[in-house]
């Protein structure tokens, strides 16, 4: 609080008068909000000054901007009366509140304990000098004033009485109060002042003050509490009031956890103090306020904890009607992330058993084809029991392992026989699902979703939709009417986005049992793997905005510790095999980093665009991402096409064998694709430019070789793949990012070489799994090409310590903040480095 400079005008008869008119009850004349702002007048010191005289106060105020207005108090039968030099009525509320504070505070520092008695005239002082006290009264002792504390079931009330000399009591607080002696007087009007300090509000009504915030509660009993009893002797506690000055105790919350049929469970919260259970009503009060201190009759003050609140609201306990009334859930909530962090789950026995079941390996023994290898028939079997369980799951095997096959398998063998089926994928994917069902399981019947062809189709027997995410999309309307058997979504990355409406009209799919498959479940950032359980089983990870705020804690030790219970929330739902785990019949991948020099064109083209960003960005990454990501993700893009072909710039005229890297292709596709070899090579590259400048130079360097391309403009994506799968000779092909990144098969190839390794390890080894997949029968040499000292070093350093925390939670968190974490500024990122 401000210290008080405020002028105070005055006489000692206008003292009495103003003590009398502010004695209890002026707050009730106000409204809150002109409470709340003239309290923060008053404390800071914005009061420059007040005039008492008996029929009003004028109050001055002051504010920081040098302006000033005041406020008329008069006082009538009714109560204060306000009228203020500015227009706004509401201040001149809060002005007059501000001011009423004041002269309480005066009133405490000047008035004598003694009633004020005007100066009498003679003959007056004469008439009193005839009847004199006696000597008892004169000698009366003051009664001792004592407080009395009464708990309430929403807050503390303050009464006080008088003891007399025969230890008899009398209320202290009435209107019709006999005259007071000077020292009692002087009690009352301390006690009254204590009261408002401690946050208690005078009841007119009443005649007594109350406390209705549980937080000032426990503060009272353990600091303003001994004060008073310096002052008072004794302060007087009813039950109630005695439980709550033994301080605030935390409850626990348990979740009762019963079965609701096959698939459901069926959860009553309560809540308990050390061994006693809190009655339901109270449950309802507590779990609707939720966290923070609060009153409880029988037990004093209680609290529940942050993380305990965080799980009753997770479970929508706080907007219950009525507690008492089981709510019934999935029973893989049962698993949720955040339901168990504050809150105590007691499974009855039946579920308890569920529970072990689902983690414990599957004892299915469903006769399933040979040509199924033995990690297949395990994830196949591992789909079945969830199915069975009432739970849903991710197949998050490695490319190539055959995912599709798995679940051809699951829909053929273990079939909802009324209800269609439904498989969601990109459009490139399309034909290869239908090409899978009529190889591996002809008597599917399968459908593919397009316009005129939807599934308001009538049809014979249960069949199987294949649809593009985009047709889907399209088609979002008629999922409201449909309920499928299965509903499985592959390359399921394609949700990542939790805004995209692709990713909604997956969300709007009902389904007995969905399933999602990927390879790279996570591309860049935990929240693609909320999204995926937001289809396969809402509500198991929280809230969205709960989950992004779990992300964002800076502390580096709390990451990992969410890392590490999201990796065993999730395990039961989660299946991933490695190639070099289970394929044992796949032949091993050799991989490497192929360093590239730098021609002089390259580096000159390099230098110049580096100087020229930090011209234009300075040189802190942190504030060059947030104020001018833009510019800033360019000016990195550009950088990396330099490494590649500095002809790709649009100010650079380059031939294309002006590059270094370039330059080292060549040499290694003369190895590769010379001799008696039928050798094949897969060349990947996100920039389609950069793959067009290079098509005429292979042809004119390796005339006998055939080329071919695939890029996002290629009409017909299977025609290059199957000539490059079935072509007898040496053969080469130029696939772009977008295009050849998912939903093709190149295990015909022995090379790949990655002409610009992508920043993502997870996008990338999709590209390279495209050749390293079951039916390969070939060591694959796959080649990452890197300009010696650029910016493509960096990253590729930074990849490989990210890579073991893809492994440690499905995925990696490869974003562009990563770029911060690890570099300092923009030269430290990007700096050209002379050769080691």
């Amino acid at each position: 609080m401000s210290s008080r400079l405020s002028s105070r005008v005055y006489n000692t008869a206008a003292l009495e008068v103003w003590f009398e008119n502010v004695g209890l009850d002026w707050e009730q004349s106000f409204s809150h909000e002109a409470l709340r702002r003239g309290r923060e007048i008053y404390r800071q010191g914005q009061i420059s000054g007040v005039e008492l005289s008996n029929d009003e106060a004028i109050v001055h105020c002051k504010f920081a901007r040098k302006d000033t207005c005041y406020a008329v108090i008069e006082w009538t039968a009714s109560g204060p009366q306000v009228r203020c030099s500015a227009d706004d009525a509401a201040l001149g509320d809060a002005v007059a509140v501000g001011g009423l504070y004041e002269v309480e505070e005066l009133i405490a520092d000047e008035i004598d304990p003694l009633p004020y008695e005007p100066k009498m005239e003679p003959e007056s002082v004469e008439a009193a000098n005839r009847v004199k006290p006696t000597q008892a009264e004169e000698s009366a002792p003051a009664r001792r004033l004592t407080p009395h504390l009464h708990g309430l079931r929403n807050g503390l009330r303050l009464t006080a009485y008088w003891t007399n000399e025969d230890f008899t009591r009398e209320p202290a607080f009435r209107r019709d109060e006999a005259p007071m002696n000077p020292a009692e007087r002087e009690a009352l009007v301390r006690l009254t002042g204590r009261a408002r300090e401690a946050g208690f509000q005078f009841r007119r009504e009443s005649n007594d003050f109350i406390l209705n915030d549980p937080e000032r509660i426990a503060p009272f009993f353990s600091h303003t509490r001994r004060r008073w009893e310096d002052i008072f002797s004794f302060i007087d506690l009813d039950y109630e009031a005695q439980l709550m000055a033994e301080g605030v105790r935390e409850v626990k919350v348990i979740g009762r956890v019963e079965s609701a049929g096959k698939e459901a469970m069926r959860v009553d919260w309560r809540l308990k103090l050390g061994r006693q259970w809190l009655d339901p009503e109270d449950v309802e009060r507590l779990a609707k306020a939720g966290r923070g201190t609060h009153v409880v009759r029988g037990l004093g003050l209680v609290r529940i904890g942050d993380d305990q609140s965080a799980a009753l609201a997770e479970w929508r306990v706080a907007a219950a009607n009525n507690v008492e009334a089981a709510q019934n859930w999935p029973r893989y909530m049962v698993f949720s992330l955040f339901g168990e962090r504050g809150a105590e789950l007691d499974l009855e026995e039946e579920l308890s058993a569920w529970r072990t079941h689902l983690l414990e390996a599957s004892d299915d023994r469903t006769a399933l084809p040979d040509f199924l290898r033995d990690y297949q028939v395990q994830g196949v079997r591992w789909m079945a029991k969830l199915r069975e369980l009432g739970c849903h799951g991710l197949l998050a095997d490695e490319m190539g392992l055959g995912k599709t096959l798995q679940v051809l398998t699951l829909l053929s063998h273990y079939p909802y026989n009324t209800e269609d089926s439904l498989i969601v994928c990109p459009a490139s994917v399309v034909p290869v699902w239908q090409n899978e069902a009529r190889r591996w399981y002809p008597d599917l019947q399968t459908e593919v979703l397009c316009s005129g062809n939807d599934f308001t189709k009538p049809g014979a027997g249960a069949r199987l939709w294949i649809a593009s995410y985009t047709q889907l999309r399209r088609h979002k309307s008629l999922l409201e009417r449909c309920e499928f058997g299965y509903a499985v979504l592959d390359e399921a990355q394609q949700i990542k986005n939790p805004d995209a409406k692709v990713t909604q009209a997956c969300c709007a799919i009902r389904a007995n049992c969905r399933l999602a498959l990927t390879g790279t479940p996570i591309e860049n950032r935990l929240l693609d793997l909320w999204t995926l359980f937001r289809f396969l089983m809402p509500g198991l990870l929280g809230s969205r905005r709960r989950f992004e705020d779990a992300l964002e804690v800076g502390n580096a030790g709390f990451r990992d510790t969410f890392s590490e219970r999201l990796r065993q929330q999730l395990t039961p739902f989660i299946l991933r095999r490695q190639k070099d785990r289970v394929g044992k019949d796949l032949p091993p991948k050799v991989e490497m980093d192929l360093i590239c020099p730098i021609s002089e064109l390259q580096r000159q083209t390099y230098e110049n665009l580096l100087n020229r960003g930090r011209e234009e960005l300075g040189d802190d990454l942190q504030a060059a991402m947030q104020a001018q990501s833009m510019h800033f993700f360019a000016l990195l893009t550009r950088l990396r096409q330099a490494c590649c072909d500095p002809g790709l710039l649009p100010d650079v005229s380059a031939d294309v064998q002006q590059s270094g890297k370039v330059q080292m292709l060549l040499t290694r596709l003369e190895e590769a694709l010379g001799g008696n070899g039928a050798r094949k090579v897969v060349i990947f590259s996100q920039f389609v430019s950069l793959l067009k400048r290079l098509k005429p130079l292979i042809q004119d360097t390796f005339p006998q070789v055939t080329l071919l391309e695939l890029s996002g403009a290629t009409k017909n994506r299977s025609k290059p793949v199957e000539n490059f799968q079935k072509t007898k000779g040496p053969a080469v092909i130029l696939v772009s990012l977008r295009a050849g990144g998912t939903g093709i098969t190149l295990h015909a190839a022995d090379y790949v070489f990655l002409l610009d390794p992508w920043w993502n390890p997870a996008v990338e080894s999709q590209a390279v799994d495209r050749v390293h997949r079951i039916g390969q029968d070939r060591r694959v040499f796959v080649y990452r090409m890197i300009t010696q000292g650029t910016i493509e070093e960096r990253i590729q350093h930074l990849k490989k310590e990210k890579r073991e925390l893809f492994e440690g939670t499905l995925g990696h968190l490869g974003s562009a903040k990563d770029l911060a974490e690890h570099f300092g500024d923009l030269e430290e990122l990007a700096k050209l480095l002379p050769p080691a």
